[in-house]
């Protein structure tokens, strides 16, 4: 009898057999149980390892699913957090912006007003220094006499000691002028400061502030797209006043005039002579931006 049919029959089989066996046959069979009941054991055993790794498998499995949904949570928060942090940073960049912007263009406006108080003080000592002494020429040296006292007898004063008061200049006025017009066209009123810086070249024709006071008017006409009279402001810069820096900005501001009334070739012309008459300005720098994004260039 084979040992893999014996391994097929129960035990109560086999013990049938034995009793059928012989003596020797008997103990062989024996033997055999105890081997098989051994074995039998180690299966078991075995089994029972099996399902406690089984078991360790799957508690490891489940603490694996368990840090894996911790992750996941960890990681969406951490998103979250981020996405806060970046919103909080971006309202902060755009606060800032709008600090740095303030700030500049405050700083514009004072460097402005400096410098409309440093021209009109120059204006003020230039007239101070070139204006004729009043009656200078005039005055001549008296004869020394011997007046005949006065009433009370007090002697009379005479004319040629009487000090000439001399007028009052109108640079104080043309100062004021100017500031009142500029603060004006600062405001945003670009209305009331074209009337304003009108009526000051209209008053002060030929003064140091004269050219600044003409690109405003011209600069508050065309932002009110009175495209005519800002284009004869302007070019009454190019044409009258060549040597100040004014001009520069005269010749850009009427090249976007032409761009606004669709006259490309004459904006191209104008823009070129700001590169070539002025290459370090930054209005050559501007107009060489505007060719370029008109397709000029």
């Amino acid at each position: 009898m084979s040992r893999t049919f014996l391994y097929c029959l129960p035990l109560t089989s086999l013990l049938i057999l034995g009793g059928c066996a012989t003596a020797p046959n008997l103990t062989d069979l024996q033997k055999q149980v105890q081997t098989l009941t051994l074995e039998q054991e180690a299966a078991q055993g075995e089994k029972k390892q099996a399902r406690d790794r089984l078991s360790a498998i799957e508690s490891q499995l489940d603490e694996h699913d368990f840090l894996v949904g911790e992750l996941i949570k960890t990681e969406e928060e951490a998103t979250l957090d981020t996405r806060h942090l970046l919103e909080k940073l971006e309202r902060t960049s755009s606060l800032l912006r709008d600090q740095i912007e303030q700030t500049r263009l405050s700083t514009q406006r004072r460097d402005r007003d400096l410098s409309i108080r440093v021209k009109a003080i120059e204006a003020r000592i230039d007239n101070m220094v070139h204006r004729p002494r009043p009656g200078s020429s005039q005055v001549k040296t008296p004869k020394k006499t011997n007046p005949k006292p006065g009433p009370q007898g007090k002697h009379p004063i005479p004319p040629s000691q009487i000090q000439m008061i001399p007028e009052k200049s109108g640079v104080e006025n043309e100062a004021s002028a100017f500031r009142s017009a500029y603060k004006v066209y600062l405001n945003g009123n670009y209305d009331r400061a074209s009337s304003e810086f009108q009526r000051f070249v209209k008053h002060y024709p030929s003064t140091a502030l004269t050219p600044q006071a003409f690109y405003y008017l011209g600069q508050s006409l065309y932002v009110q797209k009175h495209y005519d009279p800002a284009k004869q402001a302007l070019q009454h810069i190019v044409s009258n006043y060549p040597n100040t820096k004014y001009r520069s900005q005269a010749l850009y501001k009427l090249g976007q005039i032409m761009i606004e009334t669709d006259q490309q070739a004459q904006a191209q012309k104008l823009w070129n002579q700001v590169i070539q008459d002025y290459p370090n300005s930054p209005e050559a720098t501007t107009a060489k931006e505007q060719l370029k994004k008109a397709g000029l260039s």
